[in-house]
């Protein structure tokens, strides 16, 4: 263990100053990423995930000092999971209980599995182990991780589609896809650039580009299964729409989509009331 330990300290150092330690791509989701940045829990711990081609080296390490605490190896090649193409990462309960790690899959439409696995915070093993036919990606985990939100990827390309299912972690099944509640809908399109979740993770707001559209807010309601999509009334070109950030006030009533200083719009989280502001 000591030697492991050791092993991980250097990986650590090294992956600060390398290049390579950000985050990885995908064709079509956010992607996976490794070693350094990893996700930050609020008691000063970062998880960290260094995917080898037959295992990975998962490592709860304290932020302030980069002191490695706990460590353990999980079977097969996994990262923490992005989801926004800002680099926002994913995978950590709002307990802070578990984590999620995923592999990458395959392009949609061709043959492969996508890896998913519930790790136990305290130890660091590995709970859950999921394996999905076609190509999947993490959206997000309810606030004690009975359940996962995946997104099944169905096309790629400058037109992605895809739609959104929960998947029940203790008896590992899959659920259909979840259905927008505004306007009935199961499949989407647009690229996700942005995420605000509120606190304790029950509550995951996600700002999605499109080509020819306005952008548009979905929100999951990660305890209920509950899903919305508001459609922002911004009228901004598919390379402006990548400049925008979402920020979710204190008392996760207000949610701003913002370029820069600047609040263009706001949706009141209570009732997906839309008010344009700039």
């Amino acid at each position: 263990m000591t030697r492991l330990l050791a092993f991980l300290a250097a990986a650590l150092a090294t992956a600060v100053l390398a290049a390579g330690a950000g985050a990885n791509g995908s064709p079509y989701s956010p992607g996976l990423v490794y070693g350094w940045p990893g996700v930050n829990a609020e008691n000063d711990v970062r998880f960290v995930a260094f995917g080898m081609p037959k295992s990975t080296m998962v490592a709860a390490v304290r932020a302030r000092d980069g002191r490695v605490l706990r460590s353990n190896v999980a079977r097969g090649f996994l990262g923490v999971p992005l989801v926004s193409y800002d680099g926002t990462p994913g995978g950590l309960s709002g307990d802070g209980k578990s984590l999620v790690l995923s592999s990458y899959g395959p392009l949609p439409g061709d043959a492969g599995k996508t890896r998913f696995v519930v790790v136990d915070t305290k130890t660091l093993e590995v709970r859950r182990e999921i394996v999905l036919d076609g190509s999947w990606s993490f959206d997000a985990v309810s606030p004690a991780a009975a359940t996962l939100f995946l997104t099944e990827h169905l096309q790629a390309g400058t037109n992605p589609l895809y739609r959104v299912r929960s998947l029940d972690v203790r008896s590992g099944r899959l659920q259909g896809a979840l259905v927008d509640k505004l306007e009935g809908e199961r499949d989407m399109g647009g690229v996700p650039i942005a995420r605000a979740s509120s606190r304790y993770g029950r509550w995951a707001y996600t700002l999605y580009a499109r080509r020819g559209h306005e952008p548009f807010v979905h929100a999951i309601d990660t305890a209920k299964r509950d899903t919305y999509c508001i459609d922002l009334p911004l009228e901004l070109g598919y390379n402006a729409q990548w400049a925008l950030k979402l920020k979710l006030d204190e008392q996760s009533r207000l949610l701003a989509v913002r370029r820069g200083k600047r609040t263009l719009a706001t949706v009141r989280t209570d009732s997906w009331r839309v008010a344009k502001t700039g």
